[in-house]
């Protein structure tokens, strides 16, 4: 096969596979989804945002609504007390994890961890590309790698094994990114 046909082909394949994740039953409208992808681990929350003070007036600023989600977890973050500017409080955040009960307070520690590390990560290459944000990102890249590292670390015994739960976990409902 010529190269322009395998190209051709592999660009079709590609936006075949696009389009069966777009249509998807399963992967559709997640932001209203929230509260049942929150279900998809029956484990204590290791940071329970519903504590967090009333965050709508610092999003309401925000135009994009990606913006808007990251202005709403620094806020709730920094009510709770795990953020500070664009940092992730570590003593806060693994007090948080400490609260936790039984056995599930040791995976939190280390999804705490994981997730403090990705944080900072996240800060540094922002710093390197200096691109100017209303609201620092850190904090909703360590709220999604608190909710991924939960799945990932779920006790079997507590993972909803359904259809929805299962894509989520395993990334089936978001586009691969390199």
């Amino acid at each position: 096969m010529s190269s322009m046909k395998g190209t051709v082909l592999l660009y079709a394949l590609l936006a075949g596979s696009l389009w069966l994740v777009a249509a998807d039953p399963d992967c559709e409208n997640l932001r209203e989804r929230r509260d049942e992808m929150s279900r998809c681990c029956e484990v204590e929350k290791i940071i329970p945002l519903t504590d967090a003070g009333d965050c709508a007036p610092a999003a309401d600023d925000a135009s994009e609504p990606h913006e808007k989600s990251m202005c709403m977890l620094e806020c709730k973050l920094t009510s709770l007390g795990v953020m500070n500017g664009d940092e992730i409080v570590q003593e806060k955040a693994f007090e948080y994890a400490d609260r936790v009960q039984d056995d599930w307070k040791d995976t939190a520690k280390r999804v705490v961890s994981t997730c403090v590390e990705t944080a900072k990560a996240v800060k540094n290459k922002m710093a390197e590309q200096g691109r100017p944000m209303k609201c620092s990102p850190v904090g909703g890249f360590f709220a999604m790698c608190l909710m991924k590292e939960t799945f990932f670390q779920c006790p079997p015994d507590k993972w909803q094994n359904t259809s929805f739960c299962n894509k989520v976990k395993n990334g089936e409902c978001y586009p691969k990114r390199d």
